[in-house]
């Protein structure tokens, strides 16, 4: 099998046509509605001919493979692209100096040329293209729109697995054109392209429309695209449907706003990008990992996410944790990685699962997913107040702690690791999933087993929250068992501590070496809360180093290691869920300031990206070295984890500790970045009650105050003023 690790989101997909433009992610425009999403250039087009991963996807199949619109033979000039919904935008065109069939010639600028798309759930694609002339005298000319369809999977066009492409059928129907294919899992896939108006003419994939425009008339082509898969026609639209509510499209999402309109912005659009990656498998809503190339359920991505917005919208959480629930390991595949009670890592569907090509298709492979999903059970049970979801899932939540004990230990060493199952499988398989992803100093690879040090803090935590659980619903007998499993845990992480650096190591390998290298994953044992105070601190004084903290979040690895590189996937570039976990953990040991100054270098980082929307990761460069961060050229965008880390952050740093099992909801020395002074909260839900909150900063220096509280619902607001955690 190809190449299998994450970082081929970084790889070239094997050429299937002829060479043609250089397509950079960072530069395209990203819709997404449910399960179909639509990548484009910026000024909307799709390259019909050359090798990129743009076009409209469904199922994990490009429907949509080139759309490139001409007025009078010549591509537009582009002047502005909008897609403020994350499912609609507005691509704002003009013409160049363009030579008319009548020998006059059409000065620049004399055209306003507007596409206008909207992505719906069902598998459709509406599109409005506006013309407009601003010039003194009438003008013939021809709008032309190429098309194309190729029906290629995401993993062959990724350069995963080797499909052979599909033979496409083109025909004319009324009003329009279908582009066909049966796949090789013997399904009838089409693209049908309908227009409101008969073309001028139709010539092998283009559309071609008369336009006659007076000074200052216009004209508009209407188009709805249909994408399905199914019947012999392939007319069967693979529909999520719609999922109710508001906001996130779930029901009863918090809402936030300051007295800032930047931080506004940034918020905006982290909604919004969490509300693009939303969709739905059988019925339950989870944050897919990311667009392109991730668009789908993965445990540590969704569970992470799902985590971070929480006090957004808890209904994910629990149905994310449904989601993957019932769709644990039942046996002993070394093929899938996969093993009774272990939480999945990536599932996909379309023509590659279906034949079952690659073990990425239904893999399990990670991890950390199974502790994580403990942490989110215990979580949404401090956000919902109730015992019901973990009651729900008992079978499930014992299952996953099965494998903790029976299966997550490869050495006997006491500490939850990963081997790969066959040779094919993913070297890593921890967040850090990159085959250099997790080194020793002298920046050689680690070789497994390999224990990372951030899943013995997730494990640790998701034991205790367990614990605490079992103990409300009157197991104390196995709560006792699992406080002693975590007690144990911590103890062993003392294994990790490199004592001459003063830092936890990123992983031990298989013949018992810590690596030594400074990397960020010791901040997630701040975020497990399983240090004790002068460890934390140590821990603090590595991440908020120069070599750590770039000015707009922390690296993957220190500047100055071995192996460090400022656009390594892992070795040294910033996520922002990497830097935000660590933040949080920061504040719940007491580390304010710190928390602060990480809080708004990635705001300050936001605020520099295109609509304001945090990218799965950036490079590591200082923040004095440029004046913006520099991007990653093939990072997923949007990305969920990287979309919840400022609401998640926003929720920490106004100390919203929920504790709705008691039905308080804790506010524990709030703060704000030095230039917002006023936060509201609307609708926060703390078990059956809804809570508005207003923050305000008071005085001269950086003491924020909880000024006002609305509560509807069996729920206190309780005011705690210690200063750690």
């Amino acid at each position: 099998m190809p190449e299998t690790t994450h970082h081929l989101r970084s790889t070239t997909p094997a050429p299937d046509v002829a060479a043609g433009p250089v397509v950079s992610l960072t530069d395209a425009i990203v819709l997404k509605e449910e399960g179909v999403f639509l990548m484009s250039l910026r000024d909307g087009t799709i390259p019909v001919t050359g090798t990129h991963p743009l076009g409209l996807y469904l199922d994990d199949c490009r429907h949509l493979s080139g759309h490139e619109l001409r007025v009078a033979g010549v591509m537009p000039r582009l002047l502005v692209a909008s897609a403020p919904t994350g499912a609609e935008a507005i691509y704002e065109l003009t013409n160049p100096d363009i030579a008319l069939a009548d020998g006059r010639e059409l000065p620049l600028q004399t055209l306003q040329v507007r596409i206008e798309r909207r992505l719906l759930s069902e598998g459709r694609l509406r599109e409005r293209v506006h013309v407009r002339l601003h010039g003194r005298e009438a003008v013939d000319l021809d709008l032309e729109l190429a098309l194309g369809a190729d029906f290629r999977p995401m993993f062959a066009i990724r350069g995963i697995v080797d499909v052979p492409p599909a033979t496409v059928e083109l025909e004319q129907v009324e009003d329009g054109l279908r582009f066909a294919a049966t796949t090789s899992d013997d399904v009838r896939r089409s693209t049908t392209v309908f227009v409101d108006r008969p073309p001028t003419a139709v010539e092998d994939r283009t559309l071609r429309f008369g336009l006659h425009l007076e000074p200052g008339g216009s004209d508009d082509v209407r188009l709805e695209y249909i994408f399905g898969s199914g019947g012999p026609d392939g007319s069967r639209s693979a529909s999520a449907g719609a999922a109710g509510g508001d906001g996130l499209g779930i029901s009863s999402p918090t809402r936030v706003q300051t007295d800032d309109e930047l931080f506004n912005r940034v918020i905006r659009r982290s909604v919004i990008d969490l509300r693009m990656l939303r969709s739905r498998l059988e019925g339950d809503a989870y944050f897919a990992a990311g667009v392109p190339w991730f668009a789908t359920l993965f445990g540590r991505d969704s569970l992470i996410t799902a985590i971070e917005t929480l006090g957004l919208v808890p209904d994910v959480g629990a149905q994310t944790l449904r989601a993957l629930g019932a769709r644990l390991g039942r046996r002993v595949d070394p093929i899938h990685e996969e093993e009774p009670g272990k939480v999945l890592h990536e599932l996909r569907v379309g023509e590659v699962a279906a034949r079952d090509l690659t073990p990425l298709t239904r893999y399990y492979g990670t991890v950390d997913a199974t502790p994580l999903f403990l942490c989110l059970v215990a979580e949404h049970a401090d956000w919902s107040g109730s015992l019901d979801l973990f009651r729900e899932l008992r079978g499930a939540v014992d299952a996953a702690l099965g494998w903790i004990e029976r299966y997550g230990d490869h050495d006997g060493d006491g500490l939850l690791d990963y081997r790969a199952g066959t040779p094919d499988g993913l070297r890593n398989q921890g967040w850090k999933d990159s085959e250099d992803g997790v080194l020793h100093d002298d920046g050689t690879p680690m070789e497994p087993p390999i224990a990372l040090v951030e899943v013995q803090g997730y494990a640790i935590r998701g034991l205790r929250g367990t614990a605490r659980l079992l103990e409300l619903d009157g197991d104390g007998a196995r709560a006792t068992e699992l406080l002693g499993m975590a007690d144990a845990l911590e103890e062993r992480l003392e294994r990790f501590w490199v004592p001459d650096r003063r830092i936890y190591g990123m992983g031990i390998d298989g013949e018992g070496r810590t690596s030594a290298a400074l990397a960020s994953n010791q901040g997630h044992l701040l975020w497990g809360e399983v240090l004790h105070d002068g460890r934390a601190r140590d821990v603090r004084d590595a991440l908020m180093s120069d070599a750590m903290f770039s000015g707009w979040g922390l690296r993957t690895l220190g500047r100055g290691e071995q192996a460090y590189n400022p656009v390594g996937y892992h070795l040294g570039t910033v996520w922002p869920h990497d830097t935000a976990m660590a933040a949080v953990g920061l504040r719940r040991y007491g580390f304010d300031q710190d928390f602060t100054r990480l809080f708004e270098g990635l705001l300050e980082a936001a605020s520099h990206t295109d609509g304001y929307s945090l990218p799965e990761l950036f490079a590591g460069f200082a923040s004095e070295e440029y004046e913006t961060p520099v991007p990653y050229p093939v990072a997923c965008h949007p990305q969920a984890w990287a979309s919840g880390a400022i609401p998640y952050m926003l929720i920490n740093g106004l100390g919203l500790k929920p504790d709705g099992l008691q039905r308080r909801l804790r506010v524990r020395r709030p703060s704000l970045p030095s230039w917002v002074n006023r936060v509201d909260v609307e609708g926060l839900a703390i078990g059956a009650g809804r809570v508005d909150l207003r923050f305000e900063r008071t005085g001269a220096g950086d003491s924020v105050a909880l000024t006002d509280a609305r509560i509807d619902g069996d729920v206190d607001v309780v005011l705690e003023i210690q200063p750690g955690h």
